[in-house]
């Protein structure tokens, strides 16, 4: 497929960008795949900002011992991914405000595998950053933002009292409110759409299961019952469905199913890892990172209407 076909692919996904959140089809595998990044670095957590143009991911370079986060304007046939900030230390897993304006994302404050992780915010043009979550504990960790639909707060996982669980805080960081109480693991959280839930993964019922919580901390559900290990969720622009990994078929692959986590089915089908669900911001195509051309990529597959 030639550059300016992938070019025009991605723009028919991203043209109808606001039309609202009408029901969407029955949808099934088989969609057109559309490789992002060519250049086998590792990856995590594409995100995309609402105009559908601008792509922001994690890059694993020197030898994987440094992590920073890119953005890259998939308009463009030739201008490489820009350095989101200019930091020395490590950061990763990064989402855009709902508006695009904004950037939260998580910073290890010291050199190293040994710094704390906190969690910073920055203007998408790559000014104006400043840490908004950070604990002075030995090996604190803030981690994996999500924002809710408003832009006014943000989701993430923490170590604050002890246990890795869910919080949310506004966007400058004040007014902290824990929402699960587990002496397991609770991580990867997705704020829905509407604002009504919060989807994570979690170890409480042993393996790793994703559950949803209300912004207020009430009414935890299960959602998925694997046999594998199912993680990092990510709602749909509607909230009709979930899209996940799992190797609940023996590799990890991109899942779909409902917002309850009914119905779930492979998404992407690959014998190779496919990771890091995000939807496009139109709901018609998963962006996800894969090793199916040898290194760690970011693909976009579409999906497929049921006729």
């Amino acid at each position: 497929m030639t550059r300016t076909i992938l070019l025009a692919l991605l723009v028919t996904l991203a043209i109808s960008i606001g039309s609202g959140s009408e029901d969407r089809p029955s949808v099934q595998p088989g969609g057109q795949l559309v490789r992002l990044t060519h250049d086998g670095l590792d990856k995590q957590r594409p995100s995309w900002a609402p105009d559908g143009h601008r792509l922001l991911f994690a890059r694993h370079e020197l030898g994987g011992s440094r992590i920073w986060e890119y953005v890259l304007d998939v308009r463009s046939s030739s201008a490489p991914a820009r350095r989101l900030t200019d930091r020395k230390t490590p950061e990763y897993n990064g989402a855009f405000s709902p508006d695009g304006s904004r950037v939260v994302f998580t910073a290890i404050s010291l050199s190293g595998t040994q710094g704390n992780l906190d969690l910073a915010l920055i203007d998408a043009d790559g000014t104006g950053m400043k840490t908004v979550v950070a604990d002075q504990g030995p090996l604190a960790h803030q981690d994996w933002p999500s924002w809710s639909p408003d832009g006014q707060r943000f989701a993430f996982s923490s170590t604050h009292d002890g246990n890795q669980e869910i919080y949310t805080a506004k966007a400058d960081g004040s007014d902290l409110i824990r929402l699960t109480q587990s002496p397991g693991l609770d991580a990867h959280p997705c704020w829905s759409p509407y604002g009504k839930w919060i989807a994570f993964a979690t170890d409480r019922w042993e393996g790793l299961e994703l559950a949803a919580v209300r912004p207020d901390g009430t009414g935890v559900q299960r959602l998925t019952r694997s046999p594998g290990l199912d993680d990092y969720p990510a709602y749909s622009p509607d909230g009709a469905r979930l899209a996940f990994v799992s190797n609940r078929d023996g590799q990890f692959e991109v899942y779909l199913a409902g917002a309850d986590g009914s119905d779930p089915w492979n998404f992407s089908q690959h014998p190779l890892r496919d990771t890091f669900p995000t939807w496009t911001p139109d709901g018609r195509g998963i962006t996800y990172v894969s090793n199916r051309d040898g290194g760690f990529d970011v693909y976009t597959q579409t999906l497929v209407p049921v006729k």
